[in-house]
């Protein structure tokens, strides 16, 4: 097991300059991408522009006006919403759990990889929720300039279990 720890980032510009010096890492682009999921919360269009840097360019289309100068394409833009509706899925993996209210802290956010599979030209990096049994597979492919961008991600945005105190409201 490998850990990875990274503060939150609230600007756009500070995320794409952080995450060039990162995207080495396939394990850095992922956690990227919960920094731009916790965005959600407080500002939905920084996240999507944010999760235009590191998935596929498939994933996007052309947006003038967008930092990125694109937007989330339609399956991307599902998973946004999934996050959106359910705060603690992306809270999940940088330490929130059922038992903790899902609290995490923004300048030690820390995300579990459980397993990495080398898979030829991409890798499958599993990582942990504290808020699911099981780690979470994603896939990722190193680009034509050395950065490990997301292509396959859907199993990030399922659900996680509620907490006590959801349970107790019936």
């Amino acid at each position: 097991m490998a850990k990875v720890t990274k503060k939150i980032i609230t600007s756009f510009s500070k995320f794409e300059s952080e995450w060039e010096k990162d995207a080495g890492k396939p394990e850095n682009t992922i956690m990227y991408y919960l920094i731009a999921a916790l965005n959600i919360e407080k500002d939905p269009d920084l996240a999507d522009a944010m999760m235009t840097v590191i998935v596929s360019k498939k994933d996007c289309l052309k947006k003038g006006g967008s930092p990125s100068g694109l937007k989330l394409g339609r399956s991307a833009k599902y998973f946004v919403g999934q996050f959106k509706k359910n705060r603690n899925i992306a809270r999940s993996y940088v330490g929130g759990t059922p038992e903790n209210g899902y609290k995490f802290s923004k300048s030690s956010l820390t995300m579990t990889v459980v397993k990495k599979q080398d898979h030829g030209k991409g890798m499958k990096i599993f990582i942990q929720s504290g808020g699911k049994s099981n780690p979470t597979p994603l896939q990722v492919r190193k680009n034509s300039s050395g950065q490990w961008k997301l292509l396959e991600y859907s199993s990030v945005c399922t659900g996680v279990q509620k907490t006590p105190e959801e349970l107790g409201d019936f």
